[in-house]
């Protein structure tokens, strides 16, 4: 199951050539290395040496790129400037640190709250990243991550501390200048998808660094591995400022550059109406009592946006936007009051099983919804028989068959790629409890 050519798996797999490797000279003196990883980083040379914007997710495949790089530039490599602390663009540090021990590694202060957090919630937030970014998936139904390729996706590993050689040595708070090598560099607090992500400026061939706060893709405003509260108004107005510089080169954390003043300009104000459009129409909705399930429904990008390529839905989604924005904002109490004490699931599901007929009905109508193609419905009434502990086995693999429909149909690759490894892990608990 779950292996159909469906319009969006086509979709979805028409992105790969676009997420190969690239080392792209994108001016004199800005070099860029896409699809090294999970990540992209690049070189600014200056004359008496070299900084590099990020250091992609993997030291071998870090060196590989340094190696492309010393077909141009013997400079020695002087500093690193991280976007922000996310390990896809900080663990390929190891082959700056192993050319030059004494390199060095700049950071926003502070610098990696989310991790910190997340490391205290223990191995739920490691099952869920895993299940994300497609390692769990079987190879034949991991296509990509929607801004890495499924290679770059795997090499990646999430489950290893960092080297400790890897932590910044400088400092700064609000905004800086670096000045190395003959290369001069702005950075500037840019707080967007994470809370110390910076915007890098190289104003003498008007090239902006933006990290990830803008993607090829609807980006992840929430992401269901599981984060803080990403703060949306913020991040749009982290695209505006990236905007105000009229940059001629926007180099992304992810997938290829743009380049060219008109392109910039063009996807930036794309990306900027689309996220402030979802925002506001969010509270706006809020603020006349909807719910986030009805929320969900309602916003939508307008038609100019909809079909946006820089605002399809590989790696996010506008439904989980919404729902992020409500929660950030107003928290996870959704205004009605039935909602404030709800039923424990098991107790939900034993009354409708009760009027239903009996969980026996429940099973049989989860499997005509399935072969009628109505598999979110299966998998919620599936839901209902776990809670119920009713044929657990056939429920699992039943369920696990409605995931992998519901995946086939979904051009997001993180969401596939959640599904996909939960059917993995039904079926294997189907097949021990059988």
């Amino acid at each position: 199951m779950g292996g159909a050519e469906t319009a969006a798996t086509r979709e979805l797999r028409a992105l790969n050539p676009s997420l190969e490797r690239a080392f792209l000279r994108l001016t004199d003196s800005v070099f860029v290395a896409a699809g090294y990883g999970m990540s992209t980083f690049a070189f600014v040379v200056g004359d008496t040496g070299i900084v590099a914007v990020d250091a992609g997710s993997t030291p071998a495949e870090s060196v590989e790129a340094i190696g492309e790089l010393r077909r141009h530039s013997d400079l020695p490599l002087l500093g690193i400037i991280y976007t922000h602390h996310h390990f896809d663009h900080t663990y390929g540090a190891v082959a700056f640190i192993e050319e030059n021990p004494d390199i060095q590694i700049w950071a926003i202060e502070p610098f990696g709250g989310e991790t910190l957090q997340l490391a205290c919630v223990g191995t739920t937030a490691l099952q869920r990243a895993l299940r994300q970014f497609g390692h769990l998936v079987p190879e034949e139904l991991h296509i990509n991550s929607g801004f890495a390729s499924a290679a770059g996706a795997r090499g990646f590993r999430l489950d290893g501390l960092p080297d400790p050689r890897i932590a910044p040595t400088r400092w700064f708070r609000g905004s800086t200048t670096v000045r190395l090598g003959g290369v001069e560099l702005e950075v500037s607090h840019n707080p967007g998808e994470t809370d110390d992500q910076v915007l890098v400026w190289f104003a003498a061939e008007r090239v902006a660094f933006a990290g990830d706060n803008v993607y090829r893709s609807w980006p992840n405003l929430y992401a269901i591995r599981g984060s803080r509260y990403r703060d949306v108004r913020a991040w749009c107005e982290a695209v505006d400022r990236i905007r105000a510089l009229e940059p001629d080169h926007l180099v992304l954390g992810h997938t290829l550059p743009i380049s060219g003043a008109g392109e910039v300009a063009e996807a930036l104000d794309v990306y900027s109406r689309g996220l402030w459009h979802v925002y506001h129409a969010t509270i706006e909705g809020m603020n006349a009592g909807r719910t986030p399930d009805e929320l969900v429904e309602e916003v939508r990008l307008p038609d100019d946006l909809a079909d946006h390529p820089l605002l399809r839905e590989y790696y996010g989604t506008v439904a989980w936007s919404v729902r992020s924005i409500f929660n950030g904002v107003l928290g996870w109490f959704d205004g009605n009051p039935t909602r404030l004490n709800p039923l424990h699931p098991a107790e939900r599901a034993r009354r409708v099983a009760g009027l239903a007929g009996g969980a026996g009905v429940l099973l049989e109508r989860a499997g005509e919804a399935l072969a009628g193609g109505d598999a979110q419905w299966a998998a919620e009434l599936c839901d209902m028989l776990l809670a119920l502990d009713f044929e657990p086995t056939q429920v699992m693999a039943l369920k696990a068959d409605a995931l992998d429909e519901i995946a086939s149909g979904m051009v997001t690759a993180t969401g596939r790629n959640y599904l996909h490894s939960c059917a993995r892990e039904l079926r294997e608990s189907s097949d021990a409890a059988g």
